[in-house]
């Protein structure tokens, strides 16, 4: 079965300090490397204590700003790289995409790039030949699959690898960033096929920017900052942390700035009972299509009332996001005043299809900074007249002529 152990995994590099900062400097430079002192090093160490644990039909998302060490722990991972101290064990069939044209022969055309990739990843012609036509159209780089690979712009490159790395049916998939120089629609089709492949039980191991792909996606995720792991669990509780630590960081480069940043109260707002509201009544099954509230019940200890936003985000248990309700959006202000309070959200008709569902809630500041979030607040069930595909059930007429 396909695993993945990172068992306190460190890497250090070593920086020489041999920059000319002035006429000597040159001058040495020209010396014979034999004849003058060797430039100095400085150790950097790229990642510090990291451990993972990834069991079998696990996906695991990375978050975490550029130069962070997410690359080299990939790196790492796909055994391009050895570690300092520590160790990695790595069950199954991997393919990776960690690195935009690697493996890929300028000169070959796409089409010989495909045999030698797929070669490189364990498949026969035969297995090659008959997965080219799904590799051709996934990519979408027809007119152009019998052309020089030096030819093709980063997005079709990205196109090409990603296509080859998923179709030899890998027990376990590496993705690098690379997949955000592609447009819109094949970043789509890529977290589809991801999606597919997670369904399927395929571990997978996704670093992006993209942190709803992240929260949608995947099962756990860790967040690493300067080679240090600084969270490490469900997907959202990480990139709450990340997004809050980004926040932060900018408030601070404005302070430093000089700008004036903006009062966060010292917020001790309690959250009650939350529930679904339908036909005058409490309830946690609802008829698609029925109107219904959205009730959330609150307590502020505070010594003040805190004006600011709330939000409601309804998702499937997969974390995909279904709708998203917010007074900031809508121009409604809030005051939690002190003490008990209640908060209500009407939605005349909620045509969701059959399944099971989940409303997160948020409280931010006047400027949009999450001051508090509570998960899967309430959970409810929605029964529809039939099973119907997609997310929602519209009402509508047939016309045939």
């Amino acid at each position: 079965m396909a695993e993945i152990h990172v068992d306190h995994v460190w890497k250090q590099f070593l920086l020489k300090k041999d920059r000319a900062d002035s006429v000597g400097h040159l001058l040495l430079r020209m010396i014979p490397q034999t004849q003058r002192k060797r430039p100095k090093s400085e150790p950097f160490w790229a990642l510090r204590d990291i451990a993972i644990d990834m069991p079998h039909g696990i996906s695991f998302g990375i978050v975490g700003n550029n130069g962070s060490g997410k690359s080299t722990l990939l790196k790492i991972l796909t055994q391009t790289m050895t570690p300092t101290r520590g160790s990695i064990r790595v069950t199954g069939r991997v393919s990776a995409l960690i690195e935009l044209g690697a493996g890929f022969h300028p000169d070959f055309t796409g089409r010989e790039n495909v045999y030698l990739n797929g070669s490189i990843l364990g498949m026969g012609r035969r297995a090659i030949d008959a997965k080219m036509e799904e590799i051709i159209e996934f990519s979408d780089i027809r007119p152009f699959i019998d052309t020089s690979v030096k030819y093709y712009s980063s997005g079709m490159q990205a196109r090409l690898g990603f296509a080859v790395a998923t179709s030899v049916d890998p027990e376990i998939l590496i993705v690098d960033e690379v997949l955000a120089v592609g447009d819109e629609a094949f970043q789509q089709r890529c977290m589809d096929r991801i999606f597919t492949m997670k369904r399927l039980g395929t571990n997978i191991l996704l670093v992006s920017h993209d942190l709803g792909s992240i929260e949608r996606l995947m099962d756990q995720a860790v967040w690493i900052n300067r080679g240090e792991m600084q969270v490490i669990g469900a997907p959202r509780d990480v990139v709450f942390a990340y997004r809050q630590s980004m926040i932060d960081q900018n408030a601070g480069k404005s302070a430093e700035e000089g700008a004036q940043a903006p009062d966060t109260p010292n917020i001790a707002l309690h959250m009650g009972e939350a529930y679904i509201e339908t036909a005058g009544h409490r309830s946690d099954s609802i008829q698609s299509g029925d109107s219904i509230n959205l009730v959330a019940e609150y307590e502020n200890l505070g010594s003040e009332a805190i004006a600011g936003h709330f939000s409601f985000t309804v998702r499937r248990p997969d974390g995909l996001e279904i709708l998203s309700l917010s007074t900031m959006l809508d121009g409604v202000p809030v005051l939690f005043s002190q003490g008990l309070g209640h908060i209500r959200a009407a939605l005349p008709e909620l045509y969701l299809t059959s399944g099971q569902y989940e409303v997160d809630a948020a409280v931010y500041d006047g400027n949009g900074r999450r001051l508090a979030e509570w998960k899967a607040l309430i959970r409810f069930t929605v029964q529809a007249m039939q099973r119907t595909p997609g997310l929602l059930v519209l009402p509508h007429q047939w016309q045939v002529k």
